[in-house]
């Protein structure tokens, strides 16, 4: 019993090995195969071009307001959707 694991794995193993490979270099186009890699650019180019960070003082009182106002939303759509007066109507209305 105890040589039975390591058997299953020999042989999963083997029978792996036995597969045939994807023919992965027919999925690609001849265009792309044969294009050029890209230019690498310096770092510092690439940093140049980046932009300031999005991030000031005012983030925090800006996100404190989205905040607040999605949780108001969020209030208003717990509420229900008719108002008691209505929905006194129509329940009276089902029970006659």
């Amino acid at each position: 019993m105890a040589l039975r694991l390591p058997l299953l794995i020999l042989l999963t193993g083997l029978v792996a090995g036995c597969s045939d490979i994807l023919p992965l270099d027919r999925t690609v186009d001849k265009r792309t195969r044969d294009a050029s890699y890209p230019d690498l650019i310096p770092t510092e180019d690439i940093r140049a071009q980046a932009t300031t960070p999005q991030i000031t003082p005012d983030t925090a009182d800006t996100l404190d307001q989205r905040s607040a106002g999605l949780r108001a939303r969020a209030a208003r759509l717990k509420r229900g959707v008719v108002d008691p007066g209505t929905q006194e109507r129509m329940q009276s209305g089902v029970n006659e």
